[in-house]
């Protein structure tokens, strides 16, 4: 708890420092509002930071969760963090409102095109892929030019049979059983039935389908960098929470997965990071230094 509070003084003191403070915004697609915070340089925007927090996370607390909104302010970038509403499946609403956030913030440059990184915890991490197969899909106008994702739930077969296992798992611990009958009932009310029931519409609504040879949605993503993070712990969660989980049951194996598809079909920018003892399932998976060193690898920022 202490480390926590310092970390919070740390990035309360830099945003001081550097003359910036977190902002909320609002913006309108398809006729509905919505909010969204965000923490902009003072100088002209060179590039844009959308991060998708996790199901249930307040938007404004990702910015205390890790340094790379801070990190990359000094470098011209703006970073937004929208109130979407989370679901497993593609949502149009969803993307309307990215589209809206990225046409804003990139209005306010003089440069015909500044970069835009997209990434997400959870399933802010499902939300950023779904939104860039949207966008290779439709061919749209709206651009990103490099993702991440931290520990995202991507093959919804997959997540089902998960979470069947978990209904019937002997834990000494209700929670694993809660959160299995939450993710059927879930999906079962969305696709209308169980993922051997309506086999096409979980290959549709799937970010990631690791059971076809083309990965369904996922060829879409093979012309763009990714970095797909994870610390699959299996033997914390098999302590911390039911000791029957298996690797199946952690969202790790949907990314693992992902990146050795998307090598197949020739993406050479793509990279699976599984880290150690940096925290099961949060946003200091991401290591930001060594993040930044990779985007600028990739993209025209100094």
């Amino acid at each position: 708890m202490k480390i926590f509070i310092l970390f919070l003084c740390l990035m309360a003191q830099f945003s001081t420092s550097h003359g910036q403070t977190i902002q909320k915004g609002k913006a309108k697609s398809l006729d509905k509002s919505f909010s969204y915070f965000y923490l902009k340089p003072q100088e002209e925007i060179k590039g844009i930071l959308l991060l998708i927090p996790a199901w249930g996370e307040k938007p404004k607390s990702v910015f205390y969760k890790n340094k790379l909104p801070y990190l990359l302010l000094e470098k011209g970038f703006v970073t937004i963090i929208p109130e979407l509403t989370p679901s497993f499946t593609p949502e149009p609403n969803t993307f309307a409102q990215l589209d809206e956030l990225i046409r804003t913030f990139q209005n306010t440059s003089s440069t015909k095109h500044i970069p835009c990184v997209l990434g997400g915890l959870s399933i802010g991490g499902t939300i950023a892929l779904h939104y860039t197969e949207y966008l290779a899909s439709q061919q749209s106008s709206s651009k990103v030019d490099a993702i991440f994702t931290i520990d995202p739930p991507l093959d919804l077969t997959r997540l089902y049979i998960s979470s069947v296992r978990k209904i019937e798992y002997a834990c000494s611990s209700n929670l694993i059983k809660k959160e299995g009958l939450s993710i059927k009932k879930n999906l079962e009310d969305k696709l209308k039935g169980s993922s051997d029931e309506q086999q096409e519409a979980y290959i549709h609504n799937s970010v990631l389908s690791a059971n076809q040879a083309d990965g369904g949605n996922a060829k879409l993503l093979s012309n763009i960098p990714i970095r797909l993070y994870a610390e699959p712990d299996l033997a914390f969660v098999q302590k911390t929470y039911c000791e029957a989980l298996q690797f199946e049951d952690i969202n790790a194996v949907d990314s693992e997965k992902l990146q050795q598809l998307l090598q197949r079909l020739g993406n050479k920018h793509v990279e699976y990071i599984a880290t150690k003892n940096r925290g099961f399932h949060s946003w200091n998976i991401l290591e930001p230094h060594d993040f930044i060193k990779w985007l600028a690898s990739l993209l025209p920022f100094n």
